[in-house]
C-alpha cells in the first residue's frame, strides 16, 4: 500500500512541477462519431492519503466516448497540454512533453481504445461549455496526453512473455518506469503519421501478480483523425523474447488499415480482425489499475462489467463462446462476417446470470468473423465485450 501511495505522490509532485496543477473539468467529444469504452475524469490535486478522493460534479469530466459503466479501482490518470499559435509545430512526443501549454487538467481514463476516427469539435465540460485556448478556440489539433497506470493481466489473460504495441495518429511512446524511477522505452511509435502499428523489440514476463507501471505519452498533429489503442500478444512457444516475431502489420500505417472511420462509430477492418486472430489484443479496463485512493467519480456503484470473454469452440458452421459478469444479465452474442459486413445475433437468453454460454449457427466455412457477448442487468445497465476474431475451417 505504501508503495502504491508513494508512486502515486510522486508523479502527482511531477504534475505540479511540470504542469502547475490546474483543474480541468468537462467532456472530450468530437463532430463526427463517438467511441465506446474510454473515459476521462479529473479529481482534485491533494487529498489524504488514506481518504478516497472523490471529485465536486464541477470538476468531473465523464464518460467522453460513450454512456459504458466504469470500475472504481481501474483506469489511468493523465495530463491534457496543447500547443499555442506561437509554438513550433513539433513531431514528436518529447517537444510536446516539454513544451507544450498546459490546460487544467489531471484526468482519469477508462482505458486506450480509440479507433482511428475524426476529431473536430474538441473537449466539452459538463456543463455544455466548450474548453478553449488562449485565443479562445476550441481545442482538437496540436495538443498531448500523459498517462500512467500499473498494467496487470486480465483474469483471463495466461501468464508468460507478452509483445506490446500502439496503434496511434499521431505519435505515440510507451515506457516503463522502474523502482529507481528511471523510464525504460517498450513501444517507440513517435513522429506525425496516420494510424501506424509500432511494436515493441523486446517482450516483458506478466504473471497474474504482476503490475508494471507504465507511462503512455500521445500526441496528435494537424486536424483531423486521431487514433490510439494500446495491444498485446502473448509469445508462441520457441519465440526469443529478446528478439520477438515482428507481425506483419508491425511499422505499417494508413488511416483506413486498421478501421474504418468513414462508419460511426469507427469499424474494425478484415486487417485488425487478422491481427485479433494472430492472438494480439486490445488492452481493456481490467487490464489499467490507478492507485487505491483514487475513486472514480463517475463509475457506476455496481457497474456491470464483462470478463473472461472467449471463444470456447468453432467448427465449419458454428461457435460457441463464454464470458462472465460482474452481475446478473442477459447473453446474447452478435456475429459479424467480416469481409462481407453482414451481422447476426443469436436469440435472446433472457435469463439473469453471471456465467454465461451461446451457440450460434449457420456459418459459412472458411470465412472470417467477429463475435462479441451482449449483456443487460435487470436494472438496464448495458454491456458488450471486446470482439473476438476466428475463421471457421475449410
Amino acid at each position: 500500500m505504501w508503495c502504491v501511495v508513494w508512486k502515486f505522490a510522486r508523479w502527482t509532485q511531477w504534475s505540479c512541477t511540470f504542469l502547475l496543477c490546474f483543474s480541468l473539468t468537462g467532456c472530450l467529444t468530437e463532430g463526427t462519431g463517438s467511441e465506446d469504452q474510454t473515459e476521462i475524469v479529473a479529481v482534485p490535486e491533494e487529498a489524504p492519503v488514506d481518504t478516497p478522493i472523490l471529485t465536486p460534479p464541477e470538476r468531473t469530466l465523464c464518460d467522453p466516448f460513450s454512456a459504458g459503466s466504469s470500475a472504481q479501482d481501474r483506469g489511468l490518470i493523465g495530463n491534457l497540454l496543447y500547443l499555442t499559435d506561437d509554438q513550433p509545430r513539433y513531431s514528436s512526443v518529447t517537444d510536446y512533453m516539454e513544451n507544450a501549454t498546459p490546460i487544467e487538467s489531471t484526468l482519469y481514463f477508462n482505458q486506450l481504445y480509440v479507433p482511428t476516427r475524426k476529431f473536430d469539435l474538441g473537449f466539452y465540460r459538463q456543463d455544455g461549455t466548450l474548453v478553449l485556448n488562449q485565443n479562445d478556440e476550441p481545442i482538437y489539433e496540436y495538443f498531448a496526453l500523459r498517462m500512467e497506470s500499473q498494467f496487470t493481466l486480465a483474469a483471463g489473460d495466461e501468464e508468460g512473455w507478452y509483445q506490446m504495441a500502439v496503434l496511434s495518429d499521431d505519435g505515440a511512446m510507451l515506457r516503463e518506469r522502474l523502482d529507481d524511477n528511471s523510464l525504460v522505452t517498450i513501444v517507440d511509435n513517435d513522429g506525425t503519421h496516420p494510424t501506424r502499428m509500432g511494436c515493441a523489440s523486446e517482450a516483458i514476463y506478466m504473471d497474474h501478480n504482476s503490475a508494471r507501471n507504465l507511462i503512455f505519452e500521445y500526441f496528435q498533429g494537424p486536424r483531423y483523425h486521431i487514433s490510439l489503442v494500446v495491444m498485446m500478444r502473448k509469445l508462441e512457444a520457441g519465440e526469443d523474447p529478446a528478439n520477438p516475431d515482428m507481425d506483419l502489420q508491425c511499422g505499417k500505417a494508413g488511416n483506413s488499415m486498421y478501421f474504418d472511420y468513414n462508419q460511426v462509430p469507427s469499424a474494425p477492418t478484415a486487417t485488425y480482425y487478422d491481427m485479433l486472430t494472430r492472438g494480439w489484443k486490445a488492452l481493456n479496463n481490467e487490464n489499467y489499475y490507478f492507485p487505491e485512493q483514487a475513486n472514480n467519480p463517475c463509475a457506476v456503484e455496481d457497474p456491470l462489467v464483462i470478463t473472461n470473454f472467449s471463444i470456447v469452440s468453432s467448427t465449419r458452421t458454428e461457435v460457441t463462446v463464454s464470458w462472465t459478469t460482474s452481475l446478473p444479465a442477459s447473453s446474447q452474442i452478435e456475429v459479424k462476417d467480416v469481409i462481407a459486413g453482414s451481422v447476426e445475433s443469436s436469440s435472446l437468453d433472457s435469463t439473469l446470470k453471471t456465467n454465461h454460454q451461446v451457440t450460434f449457427s449457420g456459418l459459412s466455412a472458411n470465412t472470417l468473423y467477429s463475435v462479441k457477448g451482449l449483456s443487460v442487468s435487470d436494472g438496464g445497465q448495458e454491456v458488450s465485450s471486446s470482439e473476438s476474431a476466428f475463421r471457421t475451417p475449410r
